[in-house]
């Protein structure tokens, strides 16, 4: 039942019609303001001062009949809603009220009075949803008109649904972009990888939360979006809401960004590979000349005392350690053989070495990495994840026994560092690692982002330490390479 407040406009050219309805009403809606009038023409100049809840009008009057009232109403935009009242049961009359916009059609039979409060509840209730879902659509409007991020609707490959700001990003009108498959706008290269993903998604299986594909602007241009899409239900359809934002000149500074780091990382290696040069070709050599010149200085003197002979014995020992020292930093500074040999006897040697030095005992395993003609850039970055991999199981892990394995399976290079070692909680690790002064899994992080790779570590407490790594697969002067730099 109605319980505000009615506003109730009547026209009825009959006064004793008019007093019957009047009294059904108030009897149902004691609060009703009714109001009276003989022909239309009169309740159209009031209208706006009464604004009525609902009209009530009958089809046969004097002057204007209920047929010619609704088209005034419409032409003058205004919307109340209309209940049209007749003597006689008319379907064409009904047809064409109901078509103007009439809400309702009563005809005055025996029940006629009794329904009447009915339907004008009917009518209310109808009118308030009507209300709501206007707001609601303001609302809505506002809010997705409005919004930065372009919002999508895909359904089977087509878009649906398309707010003014997928429209601004990807240069094309709404008709153009609803009126092809989705995968028309799509860069070639990333169309199948769309495609697999949302069906994937409408399958219910698990998606990445968020991705990045490009898109050709109707100017030409490419851009890059990043996606965060969910599954939804689209005129009972299932389909997925996609809301997208342009990412290009994020992708842009975090390119120069891993350029400079790169230009930085090779000036570094170019700077360790002097400094071992000079270590090695001088002053290893240096001391070396140094050491025999110690172990032959008193040849020519037969009568040296014992003592003279153990302290000369001490510091060609001495010479020799330094030597061996300065030898291993070098080593350290600069791998050497990688260029001679190649990048697995290399790590086959520093690994023999490391377990020679440390006690830890140390597996390799190596496959189909020597059919790969890789980057010089890349065989040092490896080189240097399994140093760093290794120096940090030595100091941190608490481990006798270490496993690496090296595996070129195109289009990516898979590197596993494992241990035995204590583990460790990887959450809090994580948390911590922007605070810490170790360098170790931070180091060996920030260069697998370098080179666009993957990193996943995984420890437990007491079962040792596992980490995978997944770079893309670089060749010397690849004309793929070539490309992808120049999007």
């Amino acid at each position: 039942m109605i319980v505000e407040t009615l506003t109730i406009v009547i026209i009825e050219d009959e006064e004793a019609h008019f007093n019957l309805m009047k009294r059904a009403i108030v009897k149902e809606y004691p609060y009703a303001s009714v109001y009276h009038f003989l022909e239309a023409t009169a309740c159209l100049k009031r209208l706006d001062e009464i604004i009525p809840t609902v009209i009530l009008t009958d089809y046969l009057m004097p002057g204007m009949n209920g047929i010619e009232l609704l088209e005034m109403l419409n032409q003058q935009n205004r919307d109340f809603p209309v209940i049209m009242i007749t003597g006689q049961g008319d379907e064409n009359v009904a047809a064409h009220a109901m078509k103007l916009g009439a809400k309702d059609y009563l005809v005055k039979t025996g029940q006629f009075f009794a329904l009447l409060p009915s339907v004008i509840e009917k009518v209310v209730h109808q009118e308030k949803l009507k209300q709501s879902l206007h707001e609601s659509e303001k609302k809505y409007r506002l809010l997705v008109d409005n919004a930065p991020l372009a919002i999508v609707v895909n359904q089977d490959g087509v878009l649906k649904f398309v707010n003014p700001e997928a429209s601004r990003l990807s240069g094309y009108s709404e008709a153009e972009l609803t009126s092809r498959p989705f995968p028309d706008f799509v860069h070639t290269d990333d169309r199948t990888m769309i495609e697999e993903l949302h069906v994937n998604r409408i399958k219910g299986d698990e998606v990445p939360a968020t991705y990045m594909f490009r898109i050709i602007r109707k100017d030409g241009k490419t851009i890059w979006m990043e996606n965060k899409g969910v599954l939804v239900s689209w005129e009972g359809n299932p389909g997925t809401l996609n809301f997208l934002s342009d990412v290009t000149k994020r992708r842009l500074a975090i390119k120069n960004i891993r350029n400079l780091s790169h230009i930085m990382m090779q000036a570094q290696e170019r700077e360790r590979q002097m400094i071992s040069y000079e270590l090695h070709d001088r002053i290893a050599q240096s001391l070396s000349s140094l050491k025999m010149g110690c172990d032959l200085l008193f040849d020519d003197q037969p009568n040296i005392s014992p003592e003279l002979k153990e302290k000369k014995f001490n510091l060609s020992h001495e010479i020799e350690q330094i030597i061996i020292a300065v030898r291993d930093l070098s080593y350290d500074l600069r791998p050497p053989g990688i260029d001679e040999m190649g990048l697995v006897t290399a790590i086959e040697i520093y690994c023999e070495e490391f377990s020679e030095k440390s006690g830890l005992k140390v597996e390799f395993q190596s496959a189909g990495m020597h059919k790969l003609d890789l980057d010089d850039d890349i065989k040092i970055h490896l080189y240097r994840l399994i140093q760093e991999g290794l120096n940090n199981i030595q100091k941190h892990a608490d481990a006798d026994g270490a496993i690496i394995k090296l595996v070129g399976a195109s289009p990516n290079i898979i590197l596993r560092v494992k241990d035995n070692g204590k583990g460790f909680d990887v959450r809090e690790r994580e948390l911590a690692l922007g605070k810490e002064k170790r360098m170790g899994l931070r180091s060996m992080k920030e260069r697998v982002n370098l080179l666009g790779g993957e990193i996943t570590i995984q420890s437990r407490l007491m079962k040792g330490t596992n980490i995978f790594i997944k770079l893309p697969f670089k060749e010397k002067n690849s004309d793929s390479e070539k490309k992808h730099n120049s999007h």
